[in-house]
């Protein structure tokens, strides 16, 4: 199964959320947007701030970008 690798990110790099380990890159943009969700959720002074979630596949092009 392909890597993929998870970011916060605000035009600059913030933090690392992991690499999972998931069947395709459908799996992985439902992944990041679980992982938006949750920021929502647990961090509502993000929004509105320009942060996304950025995901990276094992071969290093861009899967997706999600806001917050």
């Amino acid at each position: 199964m392909p890597l993929f690798t998870y970011k916060i990110i605000d035009g600059h790099f913030v933090s690392d959320f992991g690499v999972h380990d998931l069947p395709s890159e459908i799996e992985a943009l439902i992944e990041a947007i679980k992982l938006a969700r949750s920021l929502r959720e647990g961090r509502p002074e993000l929004l509105g701030k320009g942060y996304s979630i950025f995901v990276i596949g094992d071969d290093g092009t861009a899967v997706c970008s999600i806001p917050t």
